[in-house]
């Protein structure tokens, strides 16, 4: 456990739901003593304690009945959320920008121990919302999450119950510790291309495992470098000659000795632009032969003479787990984006630039903080509506998730995966890659402070940016979200039969999307009905137009299906975004309609419609509107920006980031922003040694050291007294 004295606060939200815990009242009380009076600047205090209390009390709301809505008006959840999240407080992580690669894993995996093993071993076993909530907030993250969130949810959904018994137990007491083996150096995305193969030997009972080419490697598993013990293996299933497809196998990868097996070659990638805790590995298999029960074998079983029969019905049910993490990524998105909102925005507050009055401006006089400056409203609001949508939506779509894999448990209705499958894809491409372009973009509203790795900024920004490939390609899952709309259109069109859910609009292919509307003024403009239709409208427009140009090189060009599908690629892409962006706003419309409070309500419409509306002027080629009614629809966003400013630092604090998740030199809680940087810079290790490593040999023979001896004699230190 460290030691070291954290730099960047010791925020942690209340130990009680309504906070009467000793803590939270003494902050309270601070709190309350800068209201009423301004922190001083010293040479060791940066005088800026009293700006995020004032913040907070000109609030309109209560942000923890905010903080019960994102839980789920659930107080139960709250408390439980908090205790998740509570998990590793013990650790100090401001210290980790100083850290080599080596000891990032060390660290990552000593503490993922220390936070989980004490539950485990007492009999907790994480759900799939658990583990989802652990992931929102995690710190020094690697390879061990993905342990819980890919390898044992894989062996949950798609092993048996006696091959449960086998191997989940002892993953979750942490006795085997697991990576999911999918993707290769030469394939990724399309798993179907996947080149490892899995041949039976009905003489042994056994599954022979081959890596056969140099692009058929393992390659990029979180663990499969260093850590991992086992491996649930994707290969491609052969059994007399005939391929089945890929299938799932559970493959041990080392000995007791923590030493790769006989036929397993085993590495790690190399550094990466992020996600450094990460140990992400390559395998080679050269004649791995596995027992038959180590296939995985819930949807689908291989008897000893090899004959192979599917238990459920459902050919996606293999696709669970991708289904999963996928869902699980959308909802991530939210919080990670919010983690880097809730730094820019408290950072924006504290930071003052630029005065108030230019024209009676003196050294001394008052600077404006940033955040009021309108640029920096619209680019920070922005990023904040997305991260509240995200959250929103993956609420949603995690709890039809869990709907779609009962129903597929119990042998039920299983018609709602194609859309599960078809809109998680394009959620999951269009959340992470707005997620990471939104928290680089943080960065940037932080300006040259953001660049230090003590901002926590930078650092977020570069380990996210990895999951706008991880789970999928962006483009290529944005595609296959476009393919199933395509299908629902076909449904809708061909086969006489109404699409229903989110995609229920396609039975209107025939009509004509009403991208026009009456509206005029900017009050006008914020009615969250219209702004719906819109959305919805739009979505409709593009995808049927879209449809209609596939179908025409098919039929008039005497195209070919996939030349055709290529040929349309780029629009292809946006039908998939027009969709997701209804979809995010369908369900943050349906989420602000059951808020109970009436003043949390109130923001939170101010929020959503901020949200839909910066869509929409950055879009607005897609409608057909007049120039007046473009020029309301940026009023009403420009009207939007004060009321979202008032509340700013109380929305980023109903996220309930501790400032050890933040981990932020310039997002803690209490605004002592440059004490905090101060204390990081003087930290560095190049620090430690004067003159730098390099100097005797490089820069000493080249300097003209009697003109430097000479002239020190001319500067001095002596107290300057005013006249």
């Amino acid at each position: 456990m460290s030691s070291k004295k954290s730099l960047f606060g010791t925020y942690a939200p209340p130990a009680t739901l309504m906070g009467q815990d000793e803590e939270t009242v003494k902050r309270k009380n601070e709190a309350d003593r800068f209201l009423k009076q301004n922190d001083v600047e010293t040479d060791v205090t940066g005088g800026t304690a009293h700006i995020l209390p004032r913040e907070r009390a000109k609030a309109s709301f209560d942000p923890l009945k905010l903080t019960l809505v994102l839980d789920g008006n659930d107080p139960k959840q709250t408390v439980h959320r908090r205790w998740l999240w509570a998990a590793g407080e013990e650790y100090d992580n401001s210290h980790n920008c100083f850290r080599e690669r080596g000891e990032m894993i060390s660290d990552h995996v000593e503490r993922f121990i220390g936070v989980h093993k004490k539950h485990t071993d007492a009999g907790y076993a994480p759900n799939s919302g658990d583990i989802m909530m652990m992931t929102n907030a995690s710190r020094n993250a690697g390879a061990m999450g993905l342990h819980f969130g890919a390898f044992a949810s894989t062996l949950m959904s798609q092993g048996t119950a006696e091959q449960v018994m086998e191997w989940l137990l002892p993953a979750f007491q942490m006795k085997i510790i697991g990576c999911l083996a999918q993707t290769e150096l030469g394939h990724g995305s399309n798993v179907r291309g996947i080149r490892t193969t899995a041949h039976y030997d009905p003489a042994t009972e056994e599954f022979v495992l081959n890596t056969p080419g140099l692009r058929s490697l393992k390659w990029w598993p979180g663990g499969l470098g260093k850590t991992s013990t086992h491996a649930v293996v994707y290969a491609n299933l052969i059994i007399h000659g005939k391929e089945y497809g890929f299938h799932c196998f559970v493959c041990q990868l080392r000995d007791e000795n923590h030493k790769p097996l006989p036929g397993i070659e085993l590495g790690e990638v190399g550094p990466k632009i992020g996600d450094n805790g990460t140990d992400t590995g390559f395998m080679r298999l050269t004649n791995v032969r596995i027992p038959r029960s180590w296939f995985l074998a819930k949807n689908q079983t291989v008897g000893k003479d090899g004959e192979y029969k599917k238990v459920t019905k459902n050919s996606k049910a293999q696709y669970g787990t991708m289904l999963s993490i996928r869902s699980g990524l959308v909802m991530g998105a939210g919080y990670k984006l919010a983690q880097g909102v809730t730094i820019a925005v408290r950072y924006s507050c504290v930071r003052h630039q630029g005065f108030a009055d230019s024209t009676a401006a003196t050294r001394d006089s008052p600077e404006l903080p940033i955040i009021d400056y309108k640029n920096q409203q619209y680019r920070l609001f922005k990023q904040l509506c997305l991260a509240f949508a995200f959250i929103f939506t993956g609420k949603s779509i995690g709890e039809k998730f869990n709907k779609v894999m009962q129903d597929i448990s119990s042998g039920g209705d299983a018609s709602d995966l194609p859309e599960m499958h078809g809109t998680s894809a394009g959620l999951k491409a269009l959340c992470t890659y707005e997620g990471a372009a939104g928290l680089e973009e943080c960065r940037k509203l932080c300006g040259g402070h953001g660049v230090l790795m003590a901002s926590g900024l930078g650092t977020m920004a570069l380990d996210y940016v990895t999951y706008n490939t991880a789970e999928g390609d962006m483009i290529i899952l944005e595609l296959q979200a476009a393919r199933f709309l395509f299908k629902c259109i076909d449904q809708a069109k061909n086969k006489g039969s109404k699409v229903e859910g989110l995609t229920e609009y396609l039975n209107d292919y025939a009509s004509e999307p009403q991208l026009s509307c009456d509206a005029q003024s900017p009050a006008d403009f914020k009615d969250l009905g219209l702004l719906q239709r819109l959305f919805r409208a739009r979505a409709l427009s593009i995808v049927v137009e879209t449809y209609d140009v596939l179908q025409d090189l098919i039929s008039k060009k005497l195209m070919s299906f996939d030349s055709a599908w290529n040929s349309c690629a780029v629009d292809l892409v946006r039908c998939s975004r027009v969709h997701c962006h209804y979809t995010l706003l369908s369900n943050f419309v349906s989420e602000v309609s059951q808020i109970q409070d009436p003043k949390v309500k109130s923001i939170m419409t101010s929020v959503c419609q901020t949200y839909a509306l910066i869509n929409i002027v950055e879009d607005l080629g897609s409608f057909q509107f007049t120039a007046l009614q473009k020029r309301s629809i940026r009023q009403a966003v420009y009207g939007l920006l004060p009321v979202i400013r008032n509340d700013a630092v109380a929305l980023v604090d109903s996220f309930e980031f501790s400032d050890n998740i933040l981990n932020s030199a310039i997002g803690r809680w209490d605004g002592r922003v440059y004490e905090s940087l101060y204390n990081a810079a003087r930290l560095s290790p190049l620090n430690e040694q004067d003159p730098f490593p390099g100097y005797t040999e490089h820069l000493r023979p080249i300097l003209d050291l009697e003109f430097i001896q000479e002239h020190k004699k001319q500067q001095r230190v002596a107290p300057f007294s005013k006249l």
